[in-house]
Formats: structure tokens, C-alpha cells, sequence
């Protein structure tokens, strides 16, 4: 009777540590390594990439409350450049696929500011615009290490503790 109890016992932390495994190991991957491995892709793809003048269009900064008291920005642009004489018109700023708000470091404002500025003083803006598929274009191919470190540990952190949860869940199955 005591060896089912302790198999069952045994039997409900294997499923308990399944669950939350898979869970953590998810967000891990989606919130940190998913992105992290696209931002470095991102980068490495770029940097072949030409410089061309391209006018400003359009520059915003949208905030968003976040739900902590914090406040989230993202900056939007629309610029339009040319190549081959044919003008081509694009929103990309930064290496980020997802190109969504934060509050890691100054970035956003900086890079609003930057493009305000651009816009009102009509003075044009480098672009990098991919020679291959003229279509493709981005304003800043710079790394940014907070985001960067933000993902890695996001990443390690989720992943990390997911791998430690199918640790302890192998040795239950496993220890008699």
C-alpha cells in the first residue's frame, strides 16, 4: 500500500514538474531566445546592407502605461529613399523583428528625436537598404545591449529553470 501511495505520489510530481517545465521552457524560448536569435540574425544580415539618403516622412513616439507604473515607448516612422531611381517608402527602424514599445534605455526617444528632428529641418537621414531586394530597408542597424542582455536573460532565467524542473522531474521518475 505505501509502495502505490509513493508511486502515485511520485506520479502526480512527475506531471507537476511536465506542466511547468514545458511552460517555462516556452516562455524562455518565445520571450528570450526566439527574439534574441531573429535581433542577431537581424544583424548579421544588415550589415551588407548599402547606405542611401532617404527624407523623412513621418516620425512619431507612441507611450504606453505599463502595468506596473511604467511607461513603454516605441518610435514610428515612415521615410522614403531611392534606388535606381525607383523611390520606395518604409517604417523599419531598428534590428527588433517585432518592433514593439519598451523602456529598455533611451533608444526610442532617441531615435524619435533624431527623426523629428530630420523631418522638421527637411534634412535627410542615412538609411541601410538591402542591394538585393531594394524593398528592404532599416534606419538603425546597431545592436543594443540592454535588449539584448533583456532577452539573454529572459532566456536563461525561463529556460533555465525549465531545464531544472525536467532535472528534478527525470531523477522522480527515475530513483526508486
Amino acid at each position: 500500500m505505501a509502495e502505490v501511495k509513493m508511486a502515485v505520489g511520485r506520479g502526480v510530481l512527475v506531471v507537476f514538474c511536465a506542466v511547468f517545465a514545458i511552460l517555462f521552457t516556452a516562455v524562455g524560448y518565445l520571450a528570450g531566445l526566439r527574439p534574441l536569435a531573429s535581433t542577431l540574425q537581424a544583424a548579421l544580415s544588415v550589415q551588407s546592407w548599402q547606405p542611401v539618403p532617404a527624407q523623412v516622412l513621418d516620425a512619431q513616439i507612441r507611450k504606453h502605461a505599463g502595468s506596473e507604473g511604467g511607461t513603454t515607448y516605441q518610435v514610428l516612422v515612415r521615410y522614403r529613399y531611392e534606388v535606381a531611381g525607383k523611390s520606395y517608402e518604409s517604417q523599419r527602424v531598428g534590428l527588433n523583428p517585432q518592433a514593439g514599445a519598451d523602456n529598455v534605455g533611451d533608444w526610442q526617444e532617441r531615435w524619435f528625436q533624431t527623426l523629428h528632428q530630420a523631418q522638421q529641418q527637411g534634412r535627410p537621414i542615412t538609411v541601410w537598404v538591402n542591394p538585393a531586394q531594394p524593398t528592404e530597408s532599416i534606419v538603425d542597424r546597431s545592436l543594443r545591449p540592454g535588449l539584448l542582455a533583456l532577452q539573454l536573460g529572459l532566456a536563461l532565467a525561463f529556460g533555465g529553470f525549465g531545464g531544472h524542473l525536467l532535472v528534478r522531474m527525470a531523477r522522480t521518475m527515475w530513483v526508486r
